[in-house]
């Protein structure tokens, strides 16, 4: 059976609850494996060295020792490295400040921006993914400060249940000049793909959409677990937290789609995350809502609250993988362009 460095991070025991658990979905182990293997080890324009080093700072901004521990030692150095560090701190802490003049600080190639902001989004999903399955598991995490307060979001139209466009700060891939490789890759990803920007830019390195986009449709899709319309409740909360407008449209139509509260779905969009709703859907927006913090302020608090409703742990890791997850797919779209009306 695959394991993954989220496994040995948390050192989880084969034959442990927490083994059992993740057992439950074999593909998220294999996905996440893969998006490890594709992002620090595939063919890139970003040395070895200088991903690690970016990684180490992005896991000690999230106050991850165990994840910046493990890159510390590959970490590298380059001219280059202060650009993508400061890039990264932004997109970790700030992701609603992201701009075409920050990418365009970068100096980098359109490539080079796709694997850097991949890098920089998929640490986000690891830490939280990790401190997640601690808490899962019963360790008592330190206790940290109050969380910052929500982000604006990025467009100036604010936030709304509308379907929405995105337009691409950087110059996204030409179809006609697309390799055998992307095209496989883009008609995989989206029926829509080859005429969309979001998938034009990340198929510039494209080993990491196609393991990216096998994490997300396992966790967000797979069966069994916590109902659908909770995982996207969570994303959805996720989403207007980080001030991600996109993100919160696609999700919180998929919740009303899912047979979720139209009602509650459209005082979250109008008015934030603190707004009256039921228990359980309260509950499940507590851990959305601490575990976006960067760094993570869920804490046994959250996850006893879950299992009081009588969800189950299995259902309750979904929620944190759901969540883990829109940390990344937020910095990406949040980094890479904007939402659009009409």
């Amino acid at each position: 059976m695959t394991r993954d460095l989220l496994d040995d991070l948390a050192a989880i025991a084969p034959g442990s609850t927490l083994d059992g658990l993740r057992a439950l979905r074999p593909d998220i182990r294999t996905a996440s494996a893969a998006c490890e293997a594709a992002i620090f080890a595939a063919p890139s324009g970003l040395t070895k060295g200088e991903r690690h080093a970016v990684a180490l700072h992005v896991a000690a901004l999230h106050e991850c020792a165990e994840l910046a521990e493990h890159h510390r030692h590959h970490a590298g150095t380059s001219p280059r490295l202060p650009a993508m560090l400061a890039h990264a701190e932004m997109l970790s802490l700030r992701p609603h400040a992201a701009s075409p003049a920050a990418l365009a600080k970068l100096a980098l190639t359109p490539a080079e921006i796709i694997m850097l902001s991949q890098l920089i989004a998929y640490i986000a999903w690891q830490a939280r993914a990790l401190h997640g399955l601690k808490l899962l598991g019963g360790e008592a995490l330190a206790t940290l400060p109050a969380p910052p307060p929500p982000m604006g979001g990025t467009a100036d139209f604010g936030f709304t249940a509308d379907t929405l466009g995105w337009r691409a700060w950087v110059p996204v891939l030409d179809i006609a000049e697309a390799t055998p490789e992307q095209e496989k890759v883009l008609d995989e990803s989206h029926p829509k793909a080859r005429t969309s920007d979001y998938y034009l830019a990340l198929v510039q390195e494209p080993e990491v959409l196609h393991q990216r986009s096998k994490l997300f449709n396992t966790i967000m899709y797979g069966p069994r677990g916590a109902a659908r319309a909770e995982r996207e409740l969570a994303a959805a909360a996720e989403s207007r937290l980080n001030g991600c407008p996109y993100c919160l449209s696609v999700h919180a139509q998929r919740y009303v789609q899912l047979k979720g509260d139209p009602k509650l779905m459209q005082r979250l969009v109008d008015e934030g995350v603190g707004v009256a709703m039921d228990a359980r859907s309260r509950a499940i927006t507590n851990l959305a809502v601490t575990l976006s913090h960067t760094p993570a302020t869920t804490g046994s608090a959250e996850i006893e609250a879950l299992r009081e409703l009588e969800m189950q742990d299995d259902e309750i890791l979904d929620i944190i993988q759901s969540v883990a997850m829109f940390a990344w797919a937020n910095r990406l779209m949040q980094t890479l362009g904007e939402p659009l009306r009409g």
